[in-house]
């Protein structure tokens, strides 16, 4: 992702008080300006950067902000992410994500291996975690046998998506029931009775999520009989993906699709595409997740919305203050919106 001039110019403030050039009370932005053969204006919004990540502190109107000295607790605390899957890497949340924590000044890396490679099995996990004694840990839809395990092990940690409910142990995460409930509620009133709902392994074992036991309660409330068909087991790989929706197409084929996450929807519409039949072409499908991409589409991709920006500025406090030594584990969740139901096809 491509800087704007303020945030380089951030940068290279930042980087100057860690190496010392300034202390205590920083110049005036004016003759920082000077100093830096920048704008005056630019480097007052770079300023005001700065002082929103804590590095600088106002002193009141007309006076010189006051440096915090963070350099020697940001340089022993390193962030490290584990990702659910590599691609995830490139997800905007997560980009976003490194780079609020970059400009914080904390060191940030991906884990060497992702849950998938390590096959969400918690003793791998530890044998990788415990290689990095000092990081904190960023732990990306983790299954909960991964987050329990954390969660019993101290290790300071944060749950980002994972089924953390229940467990003593930070989380930032979305709550996607009254979305789900919109996008049913949309579906059934267009006639859909055909409902498919796909998710990862994670959120069906060992036991159904909540989004996924709303959505068999729901059906049965509108008297339709739920089972594997609606919330199927599949191998989840490309091939495994493809024989789940042979399957499903092959007898009874579904209306309406709910695909748990962006890269999910990607391949189900790239299954799409390549059968080209009337009966796929006739098929709603609604990504329980947002994608940037998604906003380039017409007609538009039904999809829960969320603010990326509210679950970024909680995991960034939660690193800020367990850097500073608190303690910190609540839990926050993020409402998340359906969108995109007008577009959705009625079923004849």
């Amino acid at each position: 992702m491509l800087k704007t001039y303020v945030e380089q110019l951030a940068d290279t403030i930042r980087g100057e008080i860690e190496k010392g050039r300034w202390s205590g009370d920083m110049p005036g932005h004016k003759n920082l300006a000077s100093e830096l053969s920048a704008n005056s204006r630019t480097v007052a919004r770079a300023l005001e950067q700065l002082e929103k990540e804590g590095l600088l502190q106002s002193q009141g109107p007309g006076r010189r902000r006051k440096i915090v000295q963070t350099k020697a607790r940001i340089a022993t605390r390193e962030v490290k992410m584990i990702l659910y899957e590599r691609g995830d890497a490139s997800d905007s949340a997560i980009r976003e994500l490194r780079r609020c924590l970059e400009n914080a000044g904390y060191p940030f890396s991906f884990a060497p291996k992702s849950l998938n490679e390590l096959k969400q099995d918690t003793a791998r996990v530890a044998k990788m975690v415990k290689m990095h004694p000092t990081a904190l840990w960023i732990v990306l839809a983790g299954a909960r046998p991964v987050l329990e395990w954390f969660s019993e092990a101290k290790i300071p940690a944060l749950a980002l998506f994972g089924r953390v409910a229940g467990l003593a142990m930070p989380g930032s995460g979305l709550d996607s029931l009254v979305a789900l409930q919109e996008g049913l509620d949309c579906l059934f009133s267009l006639g859909h009775k055909k409902i498919v709902m796909l998710t990862r392994k994670e959120r069906r074992i060992p036991e159904l999520g909540r989004h996924e036991q709303l959505f068999l309660e729901q059906l049965k409330s509108q008297g339709i009989s739920s089972g594997t068909y609606n919330l199927p087991d599949w191998e989840e790989s490309a091939e495994g993906l493809r024989r789940c929706l042979d399957r499903l197409f092959a007898v009874t084929p579904p209306t309406a699709l709910f695909i748990q996450d962006a890269q999910l929807f990607l391949a189900v519409s790239r299954y799409f595409t390549a059968k080209r039949g009337k009966d796929f072409r006739q098929v709603a499908l609604i990504a329980m997740d947002y994608d940037p991409r998604f906003d380039w589409c017409d007609p538009p991709v039904a999809h829960f919305r969320w603010d990326e920006q509210a679950v970024v500025r909680r995991v960034v406090r939660w690193v800020d203050s367990v850097a500073k030594g608190k303690e910190d584990r609540r839990q926050y969740v993020t409402p998340t919106k359906f969108v995109g139901g007008e577009t959705l096809p009625r079923v004849d």
